[in-house]
């Protein structure tokens, strides 16, 4: 039988020690570059390497999270002696986002084990599957995937697979998120999300405002926790359950890293049939733990996420996007200025309540906390004193936001007792000969039996040696990571053996037990490859043509921009046309001499690969001169149809990477050179400075468009007012409006189009990005293509860029710079870039 991996985060040395008591298997943390969470308490050089000795002295892997996308300097001049140091030490894994990363590493550290992050959007095994070639051992599923694509990928590979089971659920997917970089500076893609998914917004279609009351967290999803579905999530197979968490507190790491170990070895040892009879008598404990871990953090209460829920309002914390806590009672009476609650459940002293909105009076706003000075039992009535003038009423709530029993249970059981390893051990006393101490351990790397020796024993003159001293002073362990779970004690008759003897013969087998198991571990860290391009890529600097694409969300304004013979190309997005449209509409743009291309959408899923085994055929491909995709799925879908052969190289038709296939690095461009992928898109997230120091001969940059910030599985339609397919209604019609607007508290505008044949949202910036202006600097970056993305725009607005762009592009007609109204539009990072 398998054994299934409980990882645990550790965001502190506290968190890591915490999780390693609690049984975790591994941990995965984050060291002061590079990682996911910028603001977590995230060690330094010496605390890693103690942190990864910690791990592996208890039997533990220690993955290190490297899982941001990195620009090119950083890559080129500070990865390597970042990693060295920890892959010299025994590091266990590295977590990955960046392709060029991936690429830079296995080059570098051929031995050092990859796990692709979820931040790469990994949705089949098929994506997956082309990054075998480079060190990845383990792929991190996206959280939107159900049982039965996770099923699908066990069918399909090799590779570990690791899945998040417990805590936060991101609104985007992971990965594809630019909203905290576009709107604060702050990019998720670089560990620094600001976490805009939990601010409130109101949501609105041609004007009419649709969220209501409260319901206003639009973006924030509940935490997940599973520990109902684990038997479905073990068969499904998955061998690495995630626990998310690296910014909670330490008693969240420990207790979480214990209940699912406690599930899953309880399941793998009774089997499905007799653990299902087992929970149906144990119902109450299962309960309780639940309620445990709501105690210690949920939002809105729990769901089992995306493994069992497509979407919906039931997965979503719409009206609170912080810890939630759980529901102990309700405000019965009210005398002046003293509150009475009678408790649904036993609270406990300094536990921290709160007094919150009912249905009763929906008008009520979370109005007061207070901390209890004394325990209380199950449907006591216990009072409270408030401020004059606080709100608060009868029928109001009263929710526990904090646990103090609770926090010093796990904190004596985990946090204060440290995890101790059982070794063997013979011990040896004979006369003309010293002393020795054998002891043995076993871990992954197999038997650790090591031998030390002491003084020769002298006879007795007057007290003997033991077997009972000798057991009390050598299992003297309590400030060590062991304990002798067995001892041996060979002694001849009529021996003395000083106490201080044995002391020091125990420290030194300890000492060198310890060194022999971190040695196992340790690494001779190999010379730093330079990077040389094995496919003798050349930029063509002297190619001084600024060429003009545009892309289209939709087909409504071929027709409008195949009127400028200046564009070079159009790339059209497929998701809302047919494939007979696809075929006329590409005619039609070649007929006018420019390049047509179709874009694929921006999740790739098994439903989604379903429809495009129809819809992609060889009557399409001959019409199209290439293919935009936005993840490795499409690649590895048109390599499967042979629009890209086996061996990589493109010879039917041109694939062009999207921006959110990110290249901030040349690393990355080789990656994909080497799949015969030669044309990219930017990074909306480099600067002016960041981009000159890359070659942009093969690549499009963007100089206008609304910006994709998030891309979801949820839908904002459907958590406010229901599914468009559940009303009896058709996919959008010809003259529906597709587009919603979104406002933020400071009343900012984004805008929502569902794209509901894939069922998925995206999100928009509601300022678009304007770079027209600047596109005499942008010629000196020499790209391939300029392009302008066109969304929600009409047909004037478009008529009006695209005249503006082609008269500054060829300086025609006396082009001078265009008029901009403040606020309308932004130049993104243009100028300011991203930490």
């Amino acid at each position: 039988m398998r054994k299934i991996e409980i990882l645990a985060p550790a965001g502190s040395f506290e968190s890591l020690k915490a999780a390693v008591t609690a049984s975790c298997d591994a941990v995965y943390i984050g060291g002061n570059m590079f990682g996911a969470r910028a603001y977590a308490n995230n060690l330094d050089e010496d605390r890693m390497k103690e942190a990864i000795d910690y791990a592996h002295i208890h039997n533990k892997a220690l993955y290190l999270t490297v899982n941001t996308l990195l620009k090119e300097d950083e890559l080129q001049s500070r990865l390597y002696n970042y990693i060295a140091k920890y892959y010299e030490h025994g590091l266990d894994a590295a977590i990955v986002q960046d392709l060029g990363v991936m690429h830079f590493l296995h080059r570098n550290f051929p031995d050092l084990q990859l796990h692709a992050s979820t931040q790469m959007t990994l949705t089949m095994a098929e994506g997956a599957n082309l990054l075998k070639d480079y060190g990845v051992t383990r792929l991190v599923t996206s959280r939107e995937l159900n049982l039965q694509e996770i099923k699908n990928i066990r069918e399909n590979t090799d590779l570990e697979i690791e899945s998040f089971v417990h805590g936060a659920l991101c609104y985007c997917y992971s990965g594809q998120c630019l909203m905290s970089s576009m709107i604060g500076g702050r990019s998720g893609n670089r560990g620094r999300c600001a976490q805009p998914c939990r601010m409130p917004y109101d949501l609105y279609y041609n004007g009419k405002k649709l969220t209501k009351g409260r319901d206003s967290y639009l973006l924030s999803p509940k935490d997940i926790c599973t520990l109902s579905i684990i038997p479905d999530l073990v068969d499904a197979g998955i061998d690495s359950f995630k626990i998310e968490g690296r910014m909670k507190r330490p008693e969240y790491t420990a207790l979480a890293a214990h209940l699912y170990r406690k599930y899953v070895d309880l399941y793998q040892k009774l089997g499905r049939k007799e653990y299902t009879s087992y929970m149906e008598k144990h119902s109450d404990d299962l309960a309780r733990d639940e309620k445990d871990l709501m105690d210690l953090y949920n939002r809105g209460n729990f769901t089992k996420g995306y493994y069992v829920n497509h979407n919906g309002k039931d997965m979503m914390a719409l009206t609170r996007p912080n810890h939630n806590g759980v529901l102990v009672g309700e405000v019965v009476n009210i005398k002046g200025n003293n509150a009475g609650i009678q408790l649904s459940e036993d609270v406990h002293a300094q536990d921290l309540l709160e007094i919150r909105k009912s249905l009763t009076n929906p008008k009520a706003k979370d109005s007061y906390e207070f901390t209890l000075k004394d325990s209380a039992k199950k449907g006591a009535i216990i009072r409270t004193n408030f401020f004059a003038k606080t709100p608060v009423f009868v029928g109001q709530e009263v929710y526990r936001i904090k646990n103090q029993e609770l926090l010093d249970t796990i904190g004596k059981q985990y946090i204060e007792t440290e995890r101790r390893e059982g070794i063997d051990g013979v011990f040896t006393a004979k006369r003309n000969g010293p002393i020795q101490l054998t002891l043995q351990y076993y871990d992954v790397n197999g038997e650790h039996c090591i031998t030390v020796f002491g003084d020769e024993p002298m006879e007795a003159q007057k007290q003997s040696a033991t077997s009972e001293q000798i057991s009390k002073q050598l299992n003297k362990m309590n400030t060590t990571s062991f304990y002798l779970k067995d001892l041996d004690i060979e002694l001849e008759e009529q021996l003395f053996i000083p106490n201080g003897q044995l002391n020091e013969l125990r420290r030194e087998a300890i000492t060198v037990l310890t060194e022999d198991i971190l040695n196992s571990y340790r690494r001779m860290v190999p010379d730093k490859q330079e990077y040389v391009s094995k496919l003798n890529h050349k930029s063509d600097k002297s190619n001084k043509t600024m060429w003009i694409c545009v892309h289209l969300e939709d087909s409504k304004l071929i027709d409008t921009v195949i009127a400028y013979p200046e564009i070079e190309a159009i790339y059209l997005n497929c998701d809302e046309v047919s494939r007979s449209n696809m075929i006329a509409i590409a005619k039609k743009v070649k007929n006018h001499d420019i390049r047509f291309y179709m874009v694929l959408p921006a999740i790739f899923r098994k439903d989604t690969k379903d429809q495009f085994d129809l819809y992609v055929t060889e009557e399409l491909i001959e019409v199209l001169d290439g293919i935009v995709i936005k993840n490795l799925e499409e690649y590895a879908f048109l390599k499967e149809k042979n629009i890209v052969n086996a061996e990589g190289n493109n010879e039917a038709i041109e694939i062009i990477l999207d921006s959110n296939l990110y290249t901030l690095n040349e690393e990355s461009k080789e990656f994909w050179r080497e799949q015969g992928v030669s044309h990219f898109t930017t990074s909306l997230e480099l600067n002016y400075k960041e981009l000159l120091g890359l070659d942009l001969t093969d690549a499009d940059m963007i100089v206008y468009g609304h910006v994709t910030l998030m891309v979801s599985a949820q839908c904002l339609r459907s958590s406010t007012i229901g599914c468009i397919k559940h009303t009896g209604k058709e996919v959008l019609q010809e003259d529906e409006n597709p587009y919603y607007e979104m406002k933020d508290s400071k009343q900012k505008s984004f805008y929502v189009r569902k794209h509901c044949r894939f069922c998925y949202n995206t999100i928009y910036n509601g300022s678009a990005l304007h770079l027209l202006n600047q596109l005499d600097e942008i010629r000196k970056l020499r790209p391939r293509r300029v392009r302008l993305d066109f969304t929600m725009e009409n047909e004037n607005e478009v008529n009006a860029i695209l005249s503006d762009c082609i008269n500054l592009c060829n300086k025609q007609n006396g082009a001078r710079k265009v008029n901009i109204t403040e606020g309308t539009y932004t130049k993104g990072h243009y100028n300011r870039g991203i930490e």
